[in-house]
């Protein structure tokens, strides 16, 4: 029976295994493609097949042969062997079950891997020609019985290897070609194709039709590595002469340079390449080619851009700045105009004033009650239009999803709010000299109020005074030049302190706004397109994955 599945890729990894590499590579290119919506439930059955295949005792492979309904392959397979293995007729279909033929020694050892592939019919032989070979006779792929294709199309995938049968007038049938080679030719490491009942062509017939089917086989490959074409003539077993001569090509195919584990692990190795080249092909990936974004850098560049833009005139940063520098005004006037300061500055507090004006913490926060998030996100789907049309149709649908208008504004306003967190808390500068200032409006209020009563005691008593000469005034009592004195020198202070805060306010007022406006462009570049980003991130493990199985399951 089969070794567990986990016992034979610790072994792989192990003995560091260049096929742990390629399966390993096989499953990352899966979770990667999972990412971007495309089926993997192919790539994920081959890697545990593999496993399944490679754990299996023994030292025989498995042969298959396929072909369509009255091509010859139970005659094939019955000339092979010199007797009647599988039966064959001019009723069609003949073959409903698949047929195994296989050495007497590796019965036993290939009766696990046999029951695994689904052959229960099993017939064996003495001879050793052959080498360690089973030989499947399986239902025709082209059978008016559905379930005869859907039975070959399940023991596809687990056998080792191929002899495609056809004969001169099915050579160029389409459900050959196109609904089996072209699928299954990349996939198999070694295999064969066979014109069978090549007795009835002339010479130049039979290397016409061998220099048509090397041609289709190399277009079918891409160019790859080239498959045998092999005419043979498999006459029926009472016969002699012939038939044997013409099946020699095959025999010799058969023995030749046969080493099954080297079979059976290049035959896992091709068809992790081949799916490899598919899953890539439906991201619209060319792992021989660098690996170019949905989004180009220019584009990405300018639709972030836009959308910075669309954001920070929802947060109204000219706003912001206002609210800064009255919040810096604000606290001058509490530490800069003495005690009439002091109590406007609690009026101004209670009246809700400050909270609407001069608190730009509140105010950043609010910013979802002023503005919309709109333009914004259209900005982003407007630079993801493009790339749209031009995604392959795999990857389409997954690439359509980051467009959608509510997780596109979600993660926008969550940039907003990380980047105003980030920010911190924006409590308002203060000056020492407004200290200084404030003690000497202080000094200055007690001066207004003693001169004040001087000047209704003056009114009252009419004590004698001095007088002082001032310009167009003329003589004017002293208690009221001490009280003018006082009043201008208030005034003054609070122009300076006025001018000095204003200059304070509008510094802080400009850092606010460039600290918030570069918060919010920084994490509106950096996670304004998260749900294309992730996108970008999987296609490009998808890529180096599918790079990595063309040299890591070379070396196999």
């Amino acid at each position: 029976m089969s070794v567990d599945a986990q016992t034979v890729e610790r072994a792989l990894a192990g003995a560091d295994d260049p096929l742990h590499a390629c399966l390993r590579g096989l499953l990352e290119a899966a979770d990667a493609a999972d990412v971007l919506g495309l089926p993997t439930a192919a790539l994920r059955l081959t890697h545990a097949d593999a496993l399944a295949r490679i754990g299996f005792p023994g030292d025989a492979y498995v042969l298959a042969f396929v072909g369509g309904t009255g091509v010859g392959k139970s005659s094939l397979l019955n000339a092979l062997a010199g007797s009647t293995v599988s039966a064959a007729s001019v009723r069609r279909p003949t073959t409903s079950d698949p047929i195994a033929w296989v050495p007497a020694d590796h019965r036993a050892a290939l009766a696990p891997l046999l029951a695994w592939i689904g052959v229960a019919n099993v017939s064996e032989h003495a001879g050793a020609d052959l080498g360690p070979v089973a030989i499947l006779d399986l239902p025709d792929m082209d059978s008016v019985a559905s379930e005869h294709r859907a039975r070959v199309e399940a023991i596809l995938p687990r056998v080792d290897a191929v002899a495609w049968v056809t004969d001169p007038e099915k050579y160029h049938d389409a459900a050959l070609h196109h609904g089996f080679l072209r699928a299954w030719l990349p996939r198999l490491a070694r295999q064969v194709l066979v014109v069978n009942k090549a007795d009835r062509l002339s010479a130049d017939d039979g290397r016409s039709i061998r220099h048509d089917l090397e041609l289709d086989l190399v277009a079918a490959t891409g160019g790859g590595g080239l498959v045998p074409v092999l005419l043979t003539a498999a006459a029926p077993v009472e016969e002699t002469g012939d038939g044997a001569t013409a099946l020699a090509d095959l025999r010799r195919w058969l023995t030749d340079g046969v080493a099954a584990k080297a079979i059976i692990r290049a035959r896992v190795a091709a068809t992790v390449v081949d799916l490899g080249r598919h899953i890539a092909a439906d991201a619209g990936l060319d792992p021989r080619l660098p690996l170019t974004p949905f989004l180009d850098d220019s584009a990405r560049a300018a639709g972030l851009e836009s959308a910075t833009a669309a954001v920070l005139r929802a947060v109204d940063l000219g706003g912001l700045r206002r609210q800064a520098e009255a919040a810096t005004r604000a606290r001058a006037r509490a530490r800069g105009t003495g005690p009439i300061g002091h109590l406007t500055a609690l009026l101004y507090k209670a009246s809700g004033r400050a909270t609407v004006a001069a608190d730009p913490n509140g105010y950043l926060m609010r910013w979802r009650e002023r503005g919309s998030l709109a333009p914004a996100v259209e900005a982003l789907r407007t630079s993801l239009a493009t790339p749209l049309r031009a995604a392959s149709p795999g990857v389409r649908p997954a690439l359509a999803r980051t467009l959608e208008p509510a997780p596109l504004r979600q993660g926008l306003g969550r940039a907003v709010d990380r980047a105003i967190s980030g920010v911190g808390s924006l409590d308002a500068p203060t000056s020492r000299w407004w200290s200084l200032i404030g003690f000497a409006q202080t000094m200055a209020t007690v001066g207004l109020a003693l001169s004040a009563a001087w000047v209704v005691l003056w009114f009252v008593a009419r004590p004698e005074v001095s007088s002082a000469d001032l310009p167009i005034l003329g003589a004017v009592p002293m208690p009221f030049v001490v009280l003018i004195v006082f009043l201008f020198a208030g005034y003054v202070l609070a122009r300076v302190l006025r001018l000095h805060a204003g200059r304070v306010g509008r510094h802080w007022a400009d850092s606010v706004r460039d600290r918030v406006s570069a918060a919010v462009a920084a994490e509106v570049g950096e996670r304004g397109l998260a749900p294309l980003d992730a996108l970008e991130a999987a296609r490009a493990h998808l890529w180096t994955a599918t790079a990595s199985l063309e040299s890591g399951c070379a070396s196999r």
